[in-house]
């Protein structure tokens, strides 16, 4: 399934196919990813994701991250949960970095 939005996570949710905008984990969400954040991932103090997929853009981790797959852009904030390995997080700037939730608005 392709999600052509950004989206919100504020409970427990999994996604297995392709989100094309910026994923928000919320205080209160919890990501289980197995398919593909395109635009980067913003997690909330409080969140939490758990990435078995791929993040081609950058990622926000103001929360808690569980990393078994691979960033591809690069990880600002906290580092993962788990042990991982250098090929995980390859470290290239997005050319859209997402957007930290602190600077939405409605």
């Amino acid at each position: 399934m392709q999600h052509h939005d950004d989206l919100e996570v504020d409970s427990a949710f999994e996604q297995n196919g392709q989100v094309l905008g910026t994923t928000y984990v919320r205080s209160s969400g919890v990501l289980t990813c197995f398919g593909q954040l395109v635009g980067g991932l913003v997690i909330d103090d409080g969140g939490r994701a758990i990435v078995h997929g791929q993040v081609p853009g950058n990622v926000i981790n103001n929360g808690e991250l569980e990393l078994y797959g691979q960033i591809i852009g690069r990880l600002i904030g906290n580092l993962p949960k788990n042990s991982i390995s250098s090929e995980q997080i390859i470290g290239s700037d997005s050319s859209s970095p997402p957007v930290p939730s602190t600077e939405l608005t409605d």
